[in-house]
C-alpha cells in the first residue's frame, strides 16, 4: 500500500474515532437525565486526558510499525509516519469540535462550564482559587465563549507539542530498524 495513502487513512480514522467518542458523550449526556453537568465535564476531561492521548500515540506507533515490518525506515520517515496521521486527525477533529461548539453546541459549552464550576465549588482548592481568581471568574460567566479562535490555536499548539514529542520518541526507537 502507498505510504502516503496509509498516512491519510490513519489520520481520517483518528478523526472519525475522535468524533464518535465526542458525539457519543454528547448524545449520552443529552439523553440521560441522570448525568449531571459535573459528571459530563469529568467524563469529557477523562476522555481528553486518558483515552485520546493513548489512542493517538497508539495510532502513531502502529503507523511506523506497519512500515518498519516491510523495510528499514530513517528517522525522518519514521517521524513523518507518526506525526502526520496524528496531526491530520487532531486538526480535523479539533476543528469540527470547535465548529460544533460555536454553531449548535452552545448548550453543551454551558453545561461544561457549569460542570467545571460545580467541581471547583464542591472540592475547593483555596490556593488555586486565590492564584487564578480571574480565570475562575471567567469560567463561571456563561456569557464568555470558551471556544474562540485564540483558545483553538492555544490548545492546538499544546496538542502539536504532544504529537511532536511522541513522534520523536517513536522515530528514535524505529530509526534504521526493521521489525
Amino acid at each position: 500500500m502507498n505510504t502516503n495513502r496509509q498516512i491519510i487513512q490513519l489520520g481520517i480514522s483518528l478523526f472519525l474515532i475522535t468524533l464518535i467518542l465526542f458525539f457519543s458523550l454528547i448524545f449520552i449526556f443529552s439523553t440521560q437525565g441522570s448525568i449531571t453537568d459535573a459528571e459530563f465535564f469529568n467524563y469529557s476531561a477523562m476522555i481528553n486526558c486518558f483515552v485520546l492521548p493513548g489512542l493517538y500515540a497508539g495510532m502513531g506507533f502502529y503507523s511506523i510499525f506497519r512500515v518498519a515490518k516491510q523495510r528499514i525506515v530513517s528517522f525522518r520517515q519514521a517521524w513523518q509516519l507518526s506525526f502526520v496521521p496524528m496531526f491530520l486527525g487532531g486538526l480535523l477533529s479539533l476543528g469540527m469540535i470547535f465548529i460544533f461548539f460555536n454553531t449548535s453546541g452552545n448548550w453543551a459549552e454551558d453545561s461544561l462550564q457549569r460542570g467545571w464550576y460545580e467541581l471547583m465549588t464542591s472540592n475547593p482548592n483555596p490556593e488555586f482559587m486565590e492564584k487564578n481568581g480571574e480565570f475562575v471568574t471567567a469560567m463561571t460567566d456563561l456569557k464568555i465563549n470558551m471556544f474562540t479562535w485564540k483558545v483553538f490555536f492555544l490548545s492546538f499548539s499544546v496538542i502539536i507539542f504532544f504529537y511532536f514529542l511522541i513522534s520523536s520518541i517513536f522515530a528514535v526507537f524505529f530509526k534504521n530498524r526493521r521489525v
